[in-house]
């Protein structure tokens, strides 16, 4: 007797072998985070997610003036809205957005947060960054103490670590390139030293990765990573990503605070698990 197996059973293996490949990607990125100071997930955020994060963006940019997303020095517009080289830079992105409080971090994003920082890791801020062809190259540089990096610069201070404390995660809602504002990174170990290699006005390190990938790509980095982005080519379009900031439950306390995150109403379950004082 011929037994047929159904449409059903087969959809249910075909999505089993997707989630253990997606098991098996989220710990291979761990450790490299982990080990090279830095992982990157092509496309990790779809299409509809990509618009989505940009028409939150867009609107914090139209309700500010639209202002030409570029300055010299620091400028603040309003309340968590700074104008610098860096772009306009939306400081407590969520309080702004609220809507974003649900479905703008996938469960396999934090795991692999979690991965490198441990269990009780927390979410410390999240941000949000619009820029154009008027930002010149962003020289290397690093952001230790997270949050509170320009504090650490303005201080001196470039404290080692035994273990990741701090981890940003970066999610590019534009296409990867070398004309569209492309990322380099380069790995460190984590006994590495901290000092630059190299010049931090040069374009190119020795042993630097040039992120490529379409828009929806995401990038983890520890802290101590040393990183660079290249200019854009002359466009219409603005540049943005979303930033988001964790932190060990081992890590020194932040001084900065992202107030947003303790006035959410209804996070979903993913940013709840992560959210100051609920973090498990």
């Amino acid at each position: 007797m011929m037994c047929r197996v159904s449409g059903t059973s087969d959809r249910t293996v075909e999505l089993a072998a997707g989630r253990r490949a997606a098991d098996a990607r989220v710990e291979r990125l761990a450790r490299q985070l982990r080990e090279r100071s830095f992982a990157v997930w092509p496309a990790l955020y779809d299409g509809e997610a990509v618009a989505r994060l940009r028409a939150a963006l867009e609107r914090v940019h139209r309700e500010a003036g639209a202002p030409a997303p570029y300055g010299e020095g620091v400028t603040w517009l309003g309340p968590g809205l700074e104008l610098s080289a860096t772009g306009l830079v939306i400081h407590g992105l969520l309080g702004r957005a609220p809507s974003l409080a649900r479905g703008s971090l996938p469960a396999d994003a934090v795991t692999i947060v979690r991965g490198a920082l441990g269990e009780g890791m927390h979410l410390e801020a999240v941000g949000g960054v619009i820029s154009d062809h008027r930002r010149r190259f962003f020289e290397w540089h690093m952001h230790v103490g997270g949050i509170d990096d320009e504090a650490y610069r303005r201080r001196g201070w470039r404290p080692t670590f035994d273990a990741p404390q701090r981890v940003a995660m970066i999610v590019y809602l534009d296409e990867m390139r070398a004309d569209t504002g492309q990322l380099l990174i380069k790995p460190r170990a984590p006994a590495d030293p901290l000092e630059p290699p190299f010049p931090i006005s040069a374009r190119r390190w020795e042993g630097q990765v040039a992120v490529e990938g379409p828009a929806g790509t995401a990038v983890w980095m520890e802290q101590s990573t040393w990183h660079a982005v290249l200019p854009r080519a002359p466009s219409d379009t603005l540049r943005m990503f979303v930033g988001f900031w964790f932190a060990a439950a081992h890590a020194t306390v932040a001084e900065r605070v992202d107030a947003s995150l303790g006035a959410l109403e209804s996070p979903d379950d993913v940013l709840r698990a992560v959210l100051p004082g609920r973090a498990r």
